[in-house]
């Protein structure tokens, strides 16, 4: 009994909740940049306590890397974002954000102006723990992730070939010398996730000459350093070709391995590929198409997985043969590859004149939910929203939510989940040239602040040792159940939090 009133104690001290800053108006978002001018390529990574890290390029005095995080209210942690790296650089290219295993924000960038390839580690309270130069030369695609025991791995493209180095939560670099993975040709690493066992997967873009096929391969690299796959990359797809210029991401699998999605040319088609943690291809050699029709186009396509099922849901941009209209197409693979919700999948909006830009697709709670950017009127984007059930209908209502109304040009949508909820990031015109926005959506589809009365389990409008005895009793896994209240599908530490966190009556 000790224990609960310590906790109970650590409620107390915690005091009230704060009054939030999420708007349940998706004209009104949350302005991240502070009045920063010229913001743009956002990207977007889980925060400690249901919050968020949001990172873009700031153009105020020349490009340079800004950070901010919002709590899990909406409300920034700082009046002005950090400067993570001062670069005043001309013109930029995409740089890359994650979050290490303790929340702490994990940076990687590569400088238009000098050679070499940045990355930084920066805690929740704003240090900047530790920061590296990795490259003396030429560097392109940074890419960075935590892994799985606590550490940083950060990838970059040089000379041809794509390196990586390991470092240690203390700023310890891991390995002696950089890991080179190359084969014949040009590989170009195109997304880093982690793995089991400390372990990370890297994909690969990968050409013999420039003017001809590009293809996608995969290796998974250990702890020491060593390449898991053999000596060269996994052949994620053996037949057809990337677009130009696509440098498709992946996810991480619940069994070390991943699940990626690309689009070929000739013709424009989605396809799906699962990379088992041996390197074993399971669906073909060549991956399997998301839909079966070919009368219509297929493109873009973003995926993410039940945590409990395994199963896969993938969202893409579906247009006609002129890419000229466009709407957005869903469907949901079990693990050997059998589609759940039809041979051509689900619409989730119909094919208009309306083009479809940045779609992501996240999983919240047991909801597969896809965000994008759609231009209904020329010069004044939308952010929209939709979420399916396992069995693929359609959960909010209306179905497709407006997230982000304001009359403004809108770019570089990025989304994740977290707390329970799910955010969205992007870079909008409505004050100024490029400023950075965001906007919250519950599990239910609705915008602004959330429930305060959340964590009352038993309905006696007190949140105390009986909701906290009810977070216990469900520890561990736990798909739907009201005790998981940040909705990942798992009882534990975070929801936790929430009860101490509402405390008290409500």
């Amino acid at each position: 009994m000790s224990r609960f009133l310590l906790l109970a104690s650590m409620a107390t001290l915690l005091g009230e909740p704060a009054i939030a800053d999420w708007s349940s108006d998706p004209a009104e978002n949350v302005l991240v940049s502070d009045n920063l001018g010229d913001c743009v390529i956002t990207h977007v990574a889980p925060a400690p306590d249901g919050g968020v890290w949001v990172a873009w390029h700031d153009a105020s005095d020349g490009y340079d890397i800004r950070l901010q995080r919002l709590n899990a209210e909406g409300e920034p942690a700082w009046p002005t974002p950090l400067l993570v790296a001062e670069l005043n650089m001309s013109w930029v290219q995409d740089f890359d954000l994650s979050a290490d295993a303790a929340g702490n924000a994990a940076i990687t960038w590569a400088s238009t102006n000098t050679v070499g390839l940045g990355a930084s580690l920066v805690e929740p309270s704003g240090a900047i723990r530790w920061h590296h130069d990795f490259s003396t030369g030429e560097a392109w695609s940074p890419q960075i992730c935590g892994t799985t025991d606590g550490d940083v791995v950060v990838g970059w493209m040089q000379d041809g070939t794509s390196r990586f180095q390991r470092v240690q939560a203390d700023g310890t670099l891991a390995w002696p010398s950089e890991v080179v993975v190359s084969t014949s040709g040009t590989l170009i690493v195109s997304d880093l996730k982690p793995s089991t066992a400390g372990d990370v997967i890297a994909s690969f873009v990968h050409y013999l000459v420039f003017s001809g096929a590009k293809t996608l391969k995969a290796q998974r690299i250990t702890t020491s350093g060593s390449l898991a796959w053999g000596g060269s990359p996994v052949s994620v797809f053996t037949s057809g070709s990337l677009q130009y210029g696509n440098f498709p991401e992946f996810i991480s699998d619940s069994d070390g391995g991943g699940v990626f999605a690309w689009y070929t040319v000739s013709p424009l088609m989605c396809r799906l590929q699962r990379v088992s943690s041996s390197g074993s291809l399971a669906w073909g050699a060549s991956g399997i198409a998301v839909t079966t029709e070919t009368s219509m186009v297929h493109v873009s396509p973003s995926v993410c997985i039940d945590p409990v099922s395994g199963d896969v849901s993938v969202f893409w941009v579906r247009q006609n043969s002129l890419q000229s209209e466009s709407g957005v197409q869903t469907n949901r693979f079990a693990s050997d590859g059998t589609a759940q919700w039809g041979s051509s999948g689900r619409q989730v909006t119909a094919v208009t004149g309306a083009a479809t830009f940045d779609l992501h697709a996240t999983m919240l709670g047991e909801l597969a939910v896809a965000t994008w950017l759609t231009d209904p009127v020329f010069g004044s984007k939308r952010v929209q929203a939709a979420a399916l059930t396992a069995g693929g209908d359609m959960e909010w209502m209306p179905s497709v939510q407006s997230i982000g109304t304001a009359v403004s040009e809108k770019t570089d949508l990025a989304a994740t989940a977290t707390g329970g909820q799910l955010v969205a990031c992007w870079s909008g015109t409505r004050l100024a040239d490029g400023q950075i926005y965001a906007q919250n959506v519950h599990g239910d589809g609705t915008l602004g602040p959330g429930d305060d009365c959340l964590a009352d389990l038993t309905g006696d409008d007190l949140v105390g040792v009986d909701d906290l005895l009810a977070i216990i009793a469900t520890w561990g896994p736990c798909l739907a159940c009201p005790e998981d209240l940040d909705g990942d599908s798992q009882v534990g530490v975070n929801d936790l939090l929430i009860v101490l966190e509402q405390w008290g009556p409500c």
